[in-house]
């Protein structure tokens, strides 16, 4: 029981030492800025392929409604018949 009072201290303090002893975000913040655009996009693409259908077909409907959104604003003043 006591072990488990003291976990959240513990489990804080690790995540200290670790980070300071990896040094992860100094660690990968070179390795980022070393690669390149196309080695960037290598590394992120597994990682989005299995949903990529779904995002761009999220994107074409997000477009869609954008698109329209944008017809009934530009067009819904022009029946007033004033030339500006």
């Amino acid at each position: 029981n006591r072990i488990a009072e003291k976990l959240p201290t513990i489990i804080d303090q690790s995540y200290q030492y670790m980070t300071d002893a990896l040094q992860m975000e100094q660690t990968i913040k070179e390795k980022m800025q070393g690669i390149s655009a196309e080695e960037f996009e290598g590394v992120l693409h597994p990682a989005f392929q299995e949903d990529e259908i779904t995002l761009i077909a999220v994107g074409g409907v997000l477009g869609l409604l954008v698109g329209i959104l944008q017809l009934f604003v530009v067009f819904s003043g022009s029946g007033s018949g004033s030339c500006r």
